[in-house]
């Protein structure tokens, strides 16, 4: 017995289990069942045949310009971000045929897609970090379909097991570009409030950062003023920050007023 399958589909693995009136009996390659001899008025309702439709998975890469690890409404796609395909193993994925997936980058509007999977294997999506960017936090808020999905450190989500016909749409990763605060520490000679020309920084000042990342993180960083004011706290995920300067001690005070003083002698 020879069975047709349907056009884009391939059959399942033949003679799976322990129940003959259950598994698939047709050839993955012809279609045909094995020899199947009867005898007279015999009645044979045990040959089978289990089809595959192709699954397929995929979404988006876009840009957390808040930080917070979920696709707000207006976030940009990120495009050219390189998504590979790997098996539970962390080897080359294979599709429903048996032919090893190429890896596919994202479009202008920051979506991929693999398809012509087999259904019933483990796949995992691993993204690569794009250049100037860091992942964002993983698993954040209640939507699936929203959050990013992509490991901060592996850049792979989590194995995905799809179903005969399936298409998975929600294997995302978001990313940002660190962000940076800083300036600079001046004598303020003639006490205008501006920085005015031939105005010094003042060095050896601490400087403290303090408040919350985009996905909730506590941020309290410090720093010292280099040798002409400046200071700088590099490599922040988009949040809400504050910035508290220490005062110069006293001395530092009375010594450049004693030295205003005797300018003006």
């Amino acid at each position: 017995m020879t069975f047709t399958k349907p056009g884009g589909t391939i059959y399942t693995q033949p003679d799976q289990g322990g129940d003959d009136t259950k598994d698939s009996d047709a050839n993955p390659v012809t279609g045909s069942s094995p020899v199947i001899t009867v005898v007279s008025g015999e009645t044979n309702n045990t040959v089978d045949a289990g089809i595959l439709r192709p699954a397929s998975l995929g979404d988006f890469v876009w840009e957390d310009k808040n930080g917070n690890g979920i696709q707000d409404a207006g976030e940009p796609g990120i495009a050219g971000v390189v998504v590979m395909l790997e098996d539970g193993s962390g080897n080359p994925a294979t599709d429903i045929n048996g032919n090893v997936v190429a890896s596919v980058v994202t479009n202008a509007s920051g979506q991929y897609g693999f398809t012509n999977l087999k259904p019933g294997v483990g796949y995992v999506v691993k993204f690569t970090k794009p250049a100037g960017y860091e992942a964002t936090a993983k698993d954040q808020g209640g939507d699936d379909t929203k959050d990013s999905d992509a490991d901060v450190v592996t850049g792979k989500a989590p194995v995905v097991v799809l179903q005969s016909g399936e298409n998975n749409p929600t294997i995302d990763a978001g990313y940002y570009r660190p962000a940076t605060i800083g300036d600079f520490v001046w004598d303020d000679k003639n006490a205008n409030g501006v920085q005015d020309a031939g105005e010094p920084g003042i060095p050896g000042l601490t400087v403290t950062l303090s408040g919350t990342a985009g996905d909730g993180t506590p941020v309290n960083l410090t720093t010292v003023t280099g040798p002409n004011g400046e200071y700088s706290f590099t490599g922040l995920k988009p949040g809400s920050y504050t910035v508290t300067f220490t005062k110069p001690e006293a001395r530092y005070i009375h010594s450049r007023i004693r030295r205003r003083r005797y300018e003006r002698q």
